[in-house]
């Protein structure tokens, strides 16, 4: 399995060993920028699954942000290390979810309640507070399980976004066929 997921991931990541983890000997599949991307999608889908948030223009900048934060750190333009990569790559991560989430908030799911903003965006941060100190700490273990559930994450992080993105252009398709082919209204009877 480990061998399958660095081959894929080798096609969307440099796996630079100088950037990367090995938790307990075990080679992450991915870089810590990557690792911190798929760990902030997989954060906040999960997260938009179990409350959507009510996408105001306050979340809209928030999450603008985030991936905006990725051009200084990306270009290097910060000081480099472990800790901006990973936070740089868990914000993009976590932004670029929201935004893929954006075409279900048209669409809410069942019983998505839309209340209490600011108790859901304080969990937020928590929780993406608890993915930036933790998984730094989960990187540096001597235990091989660390490592396991550390690619695991990121290979479902990985899928959530990959689920977003066919998501996002299944209704985006249906839009667009909608905006080609409108309804034909039906005479009265």
């Amino acid at each position: 399995m480990q061998d399958f997921l660095q081959e894929l991931f080798s096609h969307l990541c440099g796996q630079s060993l100088a950037h990367s983890w090995s938790p307990g000997g075990e080679l992450l599949p991915c870089c810590q920028r990557c690792t911190g991307v798929y760990l902030g999608a997989l954060t906040a889908a999960l997260l938009h699954l179990a409350k959507p948030p009510s996408p105001t223009s306050f979340w809209r900048w928030l999450n603008g942000a985030f991936l905006l934060f990725m051009i200084p750190a990306g270009f290097h333009w910060l000081p480099q290390g472990p800790g901006l990569r990973f936070a740089s790559g868990l914000l993009f991560g976590a932004g670029l979810a929201a935004f893929l989430w954006l075409p279900l908030a048209k669409h809410p799911l069942p019983d998505a309640d839309l209340k209490n903003a600011p108790v859901r965006l304080a969990i937020f941060f928590l929780t993406l507070l608890l993915v930036l100190v933790g998984t730094p700490q989960l990187a540096a273990s001597d235990r091989a399980s660390a490592g396991a559930v550390l690619t695991l994450c990121t290979a479902g992080g990985a899928l959530a976004l990959a689920l977003l993105v066919v998501v996002h252009l299944l209704l985006l398709g249906g839009e667009m066929v909608r905006w080609f082919f409108p309804p034909v209204p039906r005479a009265a009877a």
